[in-house]
């Protein structure tokens, strides 16, 4: 990674800062009016509760902080033991009381920063691998944490949730999204035209999708395809 390069990385790390302010925020207004059973509230994905997405919050931040980990002393690590491991600890979590998640992705965020500022610069370009996509440099680590955080407080269903982003978090949650999501799926060739940047050519570039950076981060994440203007039909995308 070059000098060049650093300006993103910390561009973003500051974009997760916030994003990560704004979640547990959130979380932390829901609890005080909902109280001690709010978490046991249903989420806007099917099957899952409000603690069900919290606990995957927390443990998202502990994989991708054990890779940041690795990436230090130049290990290759996963972020989770399995894919079953993973969806075990999300639902054996997610029977905790809701004071216990909470305080359980408060300290996951909190390690996961502190990772973060204390990485190294050269670590940054350490390949990784998060188990889809193939290797990348550690900084896509911040990307697809952005994203997360992003889109699962949408997914909590406690307030506006994505509606609630600036013009400016939306461009910068696409270029999340963009780069650690639609490179690691079997997209199609296709030329994303955000309504005040620059076109973003995927797979080469093809058929143009425009709409608001709020409007592509929702297609692309599968929430809908509102505000989306394409000349022709809009490109298959794969489950999300």
């Amino acid at each position: 990674m070059s000098d060049t390069d650093l300006p993103d990385v910390q561009a973003t790390i500051e974009a997760l800062r916030d994003a990560t302010a704004r979640v547990e925020a959130a979380i932390a207004g829901f609890r005080a009016d909902h109280g001690s059973d709010a978490f046991a509230a249903p989420s806007r994905l099917p099957g899952w509760t409000v603690g069900h997405v919290v606990t995957h919050l927390a443990r998202n931040a502990d994989g991708l902080r054990r890779v940041l980990v690795g990436a230090r002393v130049e290990q290759q690590l996963q972020p989770y033991d399995s894919p079953q491991a993973r969806n075990d600890d999300i639902e054996q979590g997610a029977t905790r009381s809701t004071d216990t998640i909470a305080l359980d992705l408060a300290a996951a965020d909190r390690h996961l920063a502190q990772t973060i500022d204390e990485l190294p610069q050269p670590a940054w370009a350490f390949t990784v691998d998060l188990g889809r996509g193939g290797p990348a440099p550690a900084a896509v680590v911040l990307a697809a944490r952005l994203g997360e955080v992003e889109l699962h407080h949408d997914d909590l269903g406690v307030d506006g949730g994505l509606d609630l982003l600036t013009e400016a978090q939306a461009g910068r949650l696409l270029a999340a999204v963009q780069h650690s999501y639609v490179r690691t799926r079997d997209v199609p060739a296709m030329t994303l035209e955000p309504a005040d940047g620059p076109p973003i050519p995927v797979r080469g570039g093809g058929p143009v999708v425009a709409g608001s950076n709020l409007a592509l981060v929702r297609w692309l994440a599968g929430r809908g395809d509102g505000g989306i203007r394409s000349a022709g039909p809009l490109p298959v995308l794969p489950p999300w």
